[in-house]
């Protein structure tokens, strides 16, 4: 036998021992967005995820010649919407970190496509481990709980792992199969506030200060219940009454009310909503209050007297 022929003899040899080396599996996975804030996920401010696609491939080596082939046809068991009960978030899922190469209900993509394996890191080494990436599409105003769906990834492929000294493949693989992928975000409870700045204006005497009116507006993830109460400010207690101060330590007692203009609005005592958060961007729900200066103290010094009250929201 010739040298030729030898070591042709020999590179046989050392292909024929690869099968053992190169199967394929089909197992499941999950692409799990974590979890967020009602407002994040309306907002598209959720991360992408990825996770494997349920085939791989592992071999000595692995070629990229034009034959191979990896099939994945995937299927929504919510038309890629994450669900729970009536609401729903609509994500999509593709084949490439950048959504170029995006599944359809039913559709069919091969990982060996040229133009998406130029996009890709999915030959590890001797590992053949496709990815799908899946993002939410943003927009949805939905309430608090676990969202899920179910994908299911048909397979079919033809994985060559050994060519010969013209480059042909002499062993390979085929085969089809089942994966299946579960996704799910838990969108968590939030709240929104807009209360705008109270001013009593000005005055030479404590008694002529008018009563003022005035609404803040709160909101919560949707179907959310809630509570609104103000902190005592800079007094630390709203009863009997709450203080603004001037730069020379100053007081000036006044107290802030519910609508009926009796009722001390503080912590101690809050507002329960008659409305349901609705999840509005721009908060909504009205709480409409009063403020009052104790008319019966003595006029203190004259300058700018001022306190902050924090809106305090309880979900």
């Amino acid at each position: 036998m010739s040298l030729i022929l030898r070591l042709a003899a020999l590179v046989l040899a050392m292909v024929a021992a690869a099968p053992a080396d190169a199967a394929c599996t089909i197992g499941s996975g999950n692409a799990a967005f974590g979890t967020g804030s009602s407002y994040a996920v309306r907002q598209n401010g959720i991360a992408a995820t990825s996770t494997g696609a349920g085939l791989r491939c592992n071999g000595s080596i692995i070629t990229l010649l034009g034959g191979n082939s990896a099939r994945a046809t995937m299927t929504s068991a919510n038309g890629f919407q994450l669900k729970q009960g009536s609401d729903s978030i609509a994500y999509t899922v593709s084949a490439d970190p950048n959504g170029a190469y995006p599944f359809t209900q039913g559709g069919t993509i091969d990982y060996f496509n040229p133009q998406l394996l130029s996009l890709l890191t999915i030959l590890n080494g001797s590992s053949f481990a496709p990815q799908i990436h899946a993002r939410l599409a943003g927009g949805a105003n939905v309430a608090a709980g676990t969202y899920t769906d179910t994908l299911t990834v048909q397979w079919a492929y033809t994985i060559c792992y050994g060519v010969n000294l013209s480059g042909i493949c002499i062993l390979g693989e085929s085969g089809t199969g089942t994966s299946t992928i579960q996704v799910a975000i838990t969108v968590t409870k939030d709240c929104r506030i807009d209360a705008p700045a109270l001013s009593f204006g000005t005055a030479a005497l404590v008694s002529q200060f008018a009563e003022v009116t005035q609404t803040l507006r709160a909101d919560c993830t949707k179907d959310t219940a809630f509570t609104v109460s103000l902190s005592a400010g800079g007094n630390r207690s709203a009863r009997p009454w709450r203080a603004m101060r001037d730069a020379g330590g100053n007081t000036l007692r006044y107290n802030l009310y519910r609508a009926d203009g009796s009722t001390i609005w503080d912590e101690s005592n809050p507002l329960t909503s008659t409305t349901p958060g609705t999840g509005a961007l721009t908060p909504a729900i009205p709480f409409t209050y009063r403020a009052r200066i104790d008319s019966s103290q003595a006029t203190p010094a004259a300058g700018a007297y001022s306190d902050i009250v924090s809106v305090l929201v309880s979900f």
